[in-house]
């Protein structure tokens, strides 16, 4: 688990199908967003991409669903009703089969106290909606550590993006 989420400028890069991957093996993604629409958009979006994708709806469902499958990336939306993308988080992080999988808030807070709240349980990196889906799409390929065409440099999961020091209120938008 990180020490900090990944906080950088997601940069534009072309996207295309399953031939952006170096290896054969597609990055496996769970969404999750109680917002219907929005979660099953992303979800075609990254599929058109080459990605495998599950979507569920629920803070449960994901629970579930992670432990049963082990994504590569779980895209998680921070405000659901019920048990909430930062209680989900946690109980991710408590989970041994669980507890390694990159997590990539996908939200609309954007103040320095829901980002240390997102850090504290554990996320690997914030994407601030709306965002461009082609810069989630990289930064899901960051966090899972594969390496798409173009020359993209991939960040570990792991790797340490903000420098010790600075303050949550340096985080620019994605």
């Amino acid at each position: 688990m990180n020490s900090q989420p990944e906080n950088h400028q997601c940069p534009d890069e072309p996207t295309g199908g399953p031939d952006r991957f170096q290896d054969a093996v597609p990055v496996r993604v769970l969404v999750v967003d109680d917002s219907r629409p929005s979660a099953d958009a992303l979800s075609a979006y990254l599929q058109a991409g080459g990605m495998s994708v599950r979507t569920v709806y629920h803070g449960s469902d994901a629970l579930r669903e992670a432990r049963a499958w082990i994504p590569d990336c779980i895209v998680l939306d921070v405000a659901m009703p019920g048990l909430s993308g930062i209680g989900v988080a946690a109980a991710l992080r408590r989970i041994e089969a669980t507890a390694k999988i990159p997590l990539l808030a996908f939200t609309a807070f954007d103040t320095a106290d829901h980002v240390r709240e997102m850090k504290e349980v554990g996320f690997d990196a914030v994407c601030r909606k709306p965002a461009e889906l082609s810069q989630l799409e990289n930064m899901i390929f960051r966090l899972a550590g594969h390496e798409a065409v173009y020359g993209f440099p991939v960040v570990p999961a792991a790797a340490q993006l903000v420098p010790p020091g600075l303050g949550l209120d340096t985080l620019e938008r994605h």
